[in-house]
């Protein structure tokens, strides 16, 4: 006999038939604790992320060896494989998608109630995987607050699911040998991969042709026969840990991934898996009481953790601390044994099991139907009074226009080049900076309206005015200062204003560089500058916190002023900004005093709780601006430097 069709000599072994292996449980705890730590806190465990990948190398194998075990032994049926796959698969899945729904009515803004009902329907639908390829990226901060981001991993594997049965049951039929089979599709998914990864890293990451080759990896080593070598076996045990391990330890979110870093913590579980449960490793280690009851419970565990983090996050104005981390993977837990204990166990072992599938099958139709209907109804705005609706969707795209962006300001895909002729202005007022200068401008504006002055404007997007400062988020940074600073020394201004968000800048080695470029722009002839210092900062936006505090306050009002740790550390930074520029004798404004006293820092102007001073965690709104200008163009300090500046000969 040959494996032609699957079958082997009889003096090697087949994994086609394997009985219960408490080590493959004990792998599934180390892979699910990867992820959840990974998740909790990337600087727990840098590479956690990879536990994915262990845990499709252990589905190819054991669904590979479930399907060609009921073929060789002539009882194979699509229809039991399937409802085996909806008890082992739904339960917990519908019950979590089912709780987020209800988390995210009463925690979420329309917006995201909105994206979270778009989840919910992928999980519920098996596309996840395609939703978050089409709408994010895996390892981008904004993805934290994605509640079922976590079920790409599942849509992969459904998909997966349902061809692959077919497939095998094909090549049965057809007398195809099932190792070709493996091997054909593997090494073209392996390829692909390889390929794809550097070229477009989200659609490696996400999408199950560069996926395949991982579950087919595991199908390998459940198809190929095994001599048993207990020396053999020893070897790849350890070999394997050693793979998992490195990969653990030495891939981290800025590796290109997967591409062929994946094979460092596939082949290791395949070489785990295929050492057999006599191994030391899997034996000892992989096999003691903690580790397999932890990977009895790993499927919810992965389901529960991400959705808690994630609701927790979008709750907090601030980072998750480390108890609220420690509390969240303690209730992930507890949430997971309920849900084998009390619903997994009861379902997949329980009698009546055809009413069950039934059951499973319409709940997750109830559950995908949520999630439509949630995107249609826009998020359910109704849910909230209006001045919540209006804080937590805040938008403010008016700015683009106010801040000149594109001509005069420069979005992070554009060059010096593309400073427009409007921007210059001789013998007036320079702007020169990144956005936080551009905000300044309609303030400017308005005071230039006035017949004081002629306004010019050099700003981009995350490029400070410092020559020679190497931006990670702008490479051509130092080519856009110098053609500013060029300009300048051409248009004479007699007032000069540099600023720029300080708070990121102050502990780059480059930011030295700004003593010289200010001396740079003195030498040049410009008589008059003055630096701006930091406006007050709120995390994550003053929007976010404004509707927290008003959730929070029993007479609910949007507080005026809001004091914060974090503009503690602006006002710091707010000082040694005045230190520098009183060390070189030119002037200077305290953005950051013009709206921040003893109360706190402003957040709003007026009654009117529309008239906010920023729009996002910093950027001043076009009454923001104006109001720190006004503040500006009447200190007395001010004052003294503006108008003999200004004063038209």
């Amino acid at each position: 006999m040959n494996i032609a069709r699957g079958v082997v000599e009889p003096a090697a072994k087949s994994h086609f038939s394997i009985g219960y292996r408490p080590d493959i449980d004990g792998l599934r705890a180390i892979a699910v604790l990867s992820v959840v730590l990974f998740h909790a806190d990337q600087r727990w465990l840098q590479g956690g992320f990879v536990g994915v990948d262990i845990f499709f190398v252990i589905s190819g194998f054991l669904i590979s060896s479930i399907i060609l075990g009921d073929i060789k032994t002539g009882r194979f049926s699509l229809r039991t494989f399937y409802a085996k796959r909806i008890r082992r698969i739904f339960p917990a899945l519908v019950t979590v998608l089912a709780a987020s729904w209800v988390a995210g009515w009463f925690l979420l803004t329309a917006d995201e109630f909105k994206s979270l009902g778009a989840q919910i329907a992928a999980g519920a639908g098996f596309s996840a995987n395609i939703y978050y390829w089409l709408t994010s990226d895996y390892f981008a901060s904004s993805s934290e607050l994605l509640p079922e981001l976590h079920l790409w991993s599942l849509g992969v594997e459904e998909q997966f699911y349902v061809f692959w049965p077919l497939l095998l049951a094909f090549a049965d039929r057809r007398r195809i040998s099932f190792a070709g089979v493996v091997i054909a599709l593997g090494a073209i998914s392996i390829a692909l991969n390889i390929w794809i990864t550097p070229h477009d890293p989200v659609q490696a990451f996400f999408l199950p042709h560069t996926r395949l080759w991982e579950l087919l990896l595991g199908a390998f080593v459940a198809v190929i026969p095994r001599h048993d070598s207990i020396h053999l076996n020893e070897i790849r045990a350890f070999v394997g840990a050693l793979f998992i391990a490195a990969a653990l330890l030495f891939i981290d979110s800025s590796s290109p991934f997967p591409g062929w870093r994946a094979l460092l913590p596939t082949v290791g579980a395949a070489l785990l898996i295929s050492a057999g449960p006599s191994a030391w490793v899997n034996r000892v280690i992989l096999s003691n009481r903690v580790a397999v009851g932890i990977g009895l419970i790993s499927y919810p565990l992965y389901l529960w953790h991400w959705p808690l983090l994630a609701f927790a996050r979008a709750a907090a104005s601030d980072e998750l601390s480390l108890a609220s981390r420690i509390a969240l993977v303690s209730a992930s837990f507890l949430l997971a044994w309920g849900t084998y204990r009390f619903l997994e166990r009861k379902i997949r072992f329980g009698r009546s099991r055809r009413g069950h599938v039934q059951a499973l099958v319409a709940a997750s139709l109830v559950v995908l139907f949520a999630g439509i209907l949630t995107i249609y109804q826009g998020g359910f705005v109704g849910r909230f009074p209006e001045i919540v609706r209006f804080l937590a969707d805040y938008k403010y795209p008016q700015y683009e226009a106010g801040y000149r962006v594109g001509s005069c300001f420069l979005r992070p895909d554009q060059g010096p080049q593309d400073f427009r002729p409007e921007c210059q202005a001789a013998g007036g007022v320079v702007l020169w900076g990144d956005s936080h200068a551009a905000h300044f401008y309609p303030g400017l504006l308005d005071a230039s309206s006035e017949g004081r002055f002629p306004l010019g404007q050099f700003n981009a997007a995350s490029c400070p005015p410092i020559t020679g400062f190497k931006s990670v988020g702008r490479a051509n940074c130092p080519e856009i200062n110098q053609f500013g600073l060029d300009q300048i020394s051409l248009l004479k201004p007699r007032l000069l204003i540099v600023s720029a968000d300080w708070t990121k800048y102050v502990s780059s080695p480059d930011f030295a560089n700004l003593r010289s470029t200010l001396e740079t722009a003195k030498a040049a002839g410009i008589d008059h500058i003055m630096l701006i210092g930091p406006v007050p900062h709120w995390r994550p936006s003053l929007p976010k916190i404004l509707l927290d505090a008003f959730n929070k306050s029993p007479s609910h009002t949007v507080p005026g002023r809001l004091r914060s740790e974090l503009n503690d550390s602006v006002a710091n930074i707010d000082g040694q900004m005045r230190d520098l520029a009183r060390s070189m004798g030119i002037g200077y404004f305290s953005a950051f005093q013009a709206m921040c006293d003893a109360e706190g820092c402003l957040t709003k102007l007026g009654d009117r709780h529309d008239d906010l001073t920023a729009w996002d965690y910093g950027h001043l709104t076009f009454a923001g601006s104006r109001y720190v200008v006004k503040r500006l163009m009447a200190d007395p300090e001010m004052r003294s430097l503006i108008d003999p500046a200004l004063r038209r000969e």
